[in-house]
């Protein structure tokens, strides 16, 4: 039986190396972005774990896992718009 979140975990770090440019994993567990911040080359690292047990946070919480989406299908495409919306994202944070 695979952990709690592995399926979600994995799609969400396949999207993540897509939408950025350079980025990979170390050690199979940890994802680093690489970025630049003003002549500074940083790396942003990430690290998903599942949570064992779900916490409520109010409405909004509730309002977001009504619509959270379903980690079943990991061959999911991402979207251009999808894609650009991301790049935008990231121009805004001039990242």
């Amino acid at each position: 039986m695979a952990a709690r979140g592995a399926t979600a975990k994995e799609v969400i770090t396949k999207c993540i190396l897509k939408m950025f440019d350079g980025s990979f994993i170390v050690d199979g567990k940890e994802i680093r972005i690489p970025v630049m911040e003003g002549s500074d080359l940083c790396q942003i690292k990430v690290s998903l774990t599942c949570a064992k047990v779900n916490v409520e946070g109010g409405d909004a919480a509730n309002a977001i896992a009504e619509g959270a989406p379903a980690f079943t299908d990991t061959n999911k495409e991402i979207t251009p718009e999808e894609v650009q919306a991301v790049r935008d994202l990231i121009a805004q944070l001039n990242l």
